[in-house]
């Protein structure tokens, strides 16, 4: 633990809609620190925006700054609860495992998972963070950002999960444009050995990727139903992007 971490998570955790403004002596009680010590914590908390002095008073508010992150725990949140019953029908009748993926800090995150009821079955879990280049999931997200989000990111270093993820900037970059060429990915072993994974993106109302949607299970039965699938993913993840659009209005 950081403990000058603690403290300073610990003082936003103090205002509440009963406690909304508060002292710096108020704060130095609370969380068991000298005046001074509690000083420096407010000082660092009001340099990043976390925290707001009223000059009228001489308390301290929240920062508007965490408002920003709201705002991505909303978007989130959002977009989990407008997926889920295209996601759960997905999975319904496909009969595999199907997980919503978004863009965050240049990474996915899997923020959702219906897993197949297979005895067989591939079963990434939720909260996974993946970089963009492995994987089914996350190529779809890439292939489809701003020309020079994509350079820099095939300019590596690219990690390798399985012999067959794609770690050699040349081959992601062809890769991509096959996936922007049909509108969806198909990855083989890339995460998962034995696992053969099929993704799309998920667009806003501006047209911007934000996430994808994905159904993975064992290659040889992925491989009978694969074009089949594809389709339905694509038709899923279109769904999706056209509610957003709708509900953004």
């Amino acid at each position: 633990m950081v403990r000058s971490l603690e403290r300073g998570i610990d003082i936003l955790f103090l205002f509440s809609n009963e406690r909304p403004a508060l002292s710096v002596q108020d704060i130095a009680h609370s969380i068991g620190v000298p005046r001074g010590t509690a000083y420096r914590f407010v000082m660092t908390l009001k340099k990043m925006g976390l925290l707001e002095r009223d000059s009228r008073s001489g308390y301290y508010r929240l920062g508007l700054k965490l408002l920003e992150l709201q705002g991505i725990i909303h978007r989130k949140m959002d977009l989990e609860a407008l997926s889920t019953p295209f996601l759960e029908e997905l999975a319904k009748t496909s009969g595999e495992t199907v997980q919503l993926t978004v863009i965050s800090s240049g990474r996915g995150i899997c923020i959702y998972v219906e897993e197949s009821h297979s005895t067989l079955r591939v079963a990434p879990e939720r909260g996974r963070v993946l970089p963009l280049h492995a994987g089914a999931s996350v190529q779809a997200i890439l292939a489809f950002l701003p020309q020079e989000e994509r350079s820099r990111i095939c300019s590596g270093p690219l990690e390798h999960f399985t012999p067959y993820t794609i770690t050699d900037p040349e081959k992601l970059a062809k890769r991509l444009e096959i996936i922007r060429e049909h509108g969806y990915a198909v990855t083989s072993e890339e995460v998962f050995i034995g696992g053969l994974g099929i993704a799309a993106p998920i667009f806003n109302r501006d047209h911007r990727v934000i996430a994808s949607v994905s159904i993975s299970g064992p290659i040889p039965r992925m491989t009978e139903k694969k074009n089949v699938l594809a389709q339905e993913v694509l038709r899923v993840a279109d769904s999706i992007s056209r509610v957003l659009a709708l509900c953004a209005k």
